[in-house]
């Protein structure tokens, strides 16, 4: 070996040696340095993040019918690019998505990957129509929605939830958690040679509720006919079971379509059963006389004078016709609705005895119904700053305080059931997706009078409805109830003949199994309760015991005497 060539050999041994120095450095860097972070890089690369979104529940009524479920809308868009034939698609998707053909053609000719071009949410149908049409580029992707296939029926309650799947009033709201499940997500191993992993997310839980639509239906169309026969400007209508607190049937007006939400005046969304105070008028003599039983401060046969004036912390109280009734009973006070009568009992209860029972019966305080946006009622107290006696005079015909339709006849159903207020629901049943079911029990919610005062006052409201309102009776039953005429302060001041005129009633009286409010607000065709919500309540109730199977009277008294005989 020459010289020349040892060195050769010299120098390409030393690169052999850097090299695998280097090598080894870059192992040593690998293995040790950054270990972490290459482990860390690897396991990214072979992971992934997978969710599962859960169904939302479905709200049933009592006997299965769906009011709100799951469905789908559609979204519209095109990939300019794959879209051959532009201006004829254009011309064909203006009319069915209702958009101008030159906006559509600029967008399918459009310098992008993706273009939107419904403009928001279309419908199946309208999603099938363009699915039929067949143009190359055009995209058709499904969105979950909510629907309601009963439309605007039990609009209130039901209430509706966003784009977003969120409920936003009445149940929807309410009940927001049980419907809306548990989405589950993970991030898990990924290797395309086995089986992907899944997540499980827990889904929504259906509700059923106390409401029979057909019941609903009947009553919406009841509440409908009356607005329009009396030229009213809105109503409610609410029927319960006074032994239970199930709530059978709401309605109120303007309703509006869950569906189409976004399309709403959203002052409609608020339920006016619940979330709309008023001043009740003459129902709440039956509260002011049931608490002076109660109390012992008369008797029904117990008896006043009326001069047909009285004067209390300097203002004049009369009564609805401006007359006297000279020496007149309870039973007289309560069938004439007399104003001065109740002020008189309100007087001689004396403010802590009164505002103790107003507070027993639930005025000023929410029923605690499971839907959204409960008012609480307005009820001034002794103390108060712009209280004075005459509050306590007027507050015992419904005047000078609030309280929700919900509010008045859950109070009044105290009267129907021994005395007791049950706690209104209109939940009666949450159907998990595990198998278990909460069933909502009764529940007593408050005693305000005896059941010996509760009874004296069915038998005074019969005599009531018996002798001064015959458009409130329904052949075959008997019926207790008291008629309300309420004036409508603006801006302090009562106008004649801006009123809402209000029936409450409850049936068969011996054992009853409903009771009824009808309330229409400003009707036209007469001022007083017994003229416009008295005969809308007949006429209901005339329908009501049927589709609910109650018998009249005399066919409950047969068989009454047929169990005794047998």
């Amino acid at each position: 070996m020459t010289v020349s060539q040892g060195r050769r050999l010299t120098i390409v041994m030393v690169g052999f040696v850097l090299i695998a120095l280097v090598l080894i450095g870059r192992l040593f860097v690998f293995q040790i340095v950054e270990s972490a972070e290459l482990t860390e890089f690897g396991e990214q690369r072979n992971t992934t993040s997978i969710t599962s979104s859960p169904s939302r529940g479905v709200i049933y009524d009592r006997n299965l019918a769906i009011l709100a479920g799951n469905g789908a809308d559609y979204i519209i868009g095109a990939s300019p690019s794959l879209v051959r034939e532009p201006e004829e698609a254009s011309f064909a998707l203006a009319s069915i998505l209702n958009r101008p053909q030159v906006e559509l053609l600029a967008l399918l000719t459009a310098n992008q990957t993706y273009v939107n071009i419904s403009d928001g949410r279309v419908s199946e149908e309208v999603a099938n129509l363009i699915r039929d049409l067949d143009f190359q580029g055009i995209q058709i992707d499904p969105v979950s929605r909510r629907i309601y296939p009963q439309g605007k029926l039990l609009c209130h309650v039901i209430g509706y939830t966003n784009f977003d799947g969120v409920g936003s009033a009445g149940l929807e709201g309410h009940y927001q958690r049980e419907l809306a499940g548990e989405a589950a997500s993970a991030v898990v191993s990924y290797n395309p040679l086995t089986e992907q992993p899944s997540v499980i997310s827990r889904e929504g839980s259906d509700l059923i509720l106390t409401i029979d639509r057909s019941v609903q239906f009947l009553v919406e169309e009841h509440l409908s006919n009356a607005i329009r026969q009396h030229g009213a400007e809105g109503g409610t209508i609410i029927v319960m079971d006074p032994r239970t607190g199930a709530i059978l049937a709401m309605a109120s007006t303007p309703c509006y379509n869950p569906y189409n939400f976004y399309e709403e005046d959203e002052r409609y969304f608020l339920n006016p059963a619940i979330s709309q105070q008023f001043e009740p008028g003459s129902v709440m003599k039956l509260i002011t006389m049931a608490a002076a039983i109660d109390s012992g401060t008369v008797t029904p046969n117990s008896t006043y004078y009326d001069s047909g004036t009285l004067e209390v912390g300097g203002q004049y109280i009369y009564n609805w016709d401006r007359s006297g009734g000279g020496t007149t009973d309870m039973t007289t006070l309560l069938a004439r609705s007399l104003n001065i009568g109740a002020a008189t009992l309100a007087l001689w209860m004396g403010t802590d005895t009164y505002y103790d029972y107003m507070t027993r019966f639930g005025f000023g305080t929410p029923t605690g119904v499971d839907v959204m946006a409960e008012a609480i009622g307005q009820v001034p107290q002794p103390g108060d700053e712009l209280w004075t006696e005459t509050n306590l005079a007027v507050n015992a015909f419904g005047q000078g305080m609030a309280a929700t339709p919900l509010q008045v006849i859950s109070a009044i159903s105290a009267l129907a059931n021994n005395g007791e207020i049950m706690q209104p629901y209109f939940v009666q049943e949450i159907r998990h997706h595990d198998g278990t079911v909460e069933t909502h029990i009764p529940t007593i919610a408050r005693r305000p009078v005896s059941a010996e005062t509760a009874q004296i006052l069915t038998t005074m409201a019969i005599n009531a409805v018996a002798r001064e309102v015959a458009e409130a009776q329904v052949e075959g039953y008997t019926i207790a109830g008291k008629t309300s005429t309420a004036q409508i302060p603006e801006g302090g001041i009562y106008h004649p003949t801006d009123i809402i005129g209000a029936f409450v009633g409850w049936l068969p009286a011996d054992n009853p199994e409903l009771i009824v409010l009808v309330k229409l607000d400003r009707p036209s065709s007469a001022p007083w309760g017994s003229q416009t919500a008295a005969p809308t309540f007949a006429t209901l109730v005339d329908e009501l015991v049927t589709l609910l199977n109650i018998p009249p009277d005399a066919v409950r008294f047969q068989e009454d005497i047929s169990r005794m005989r047998n």
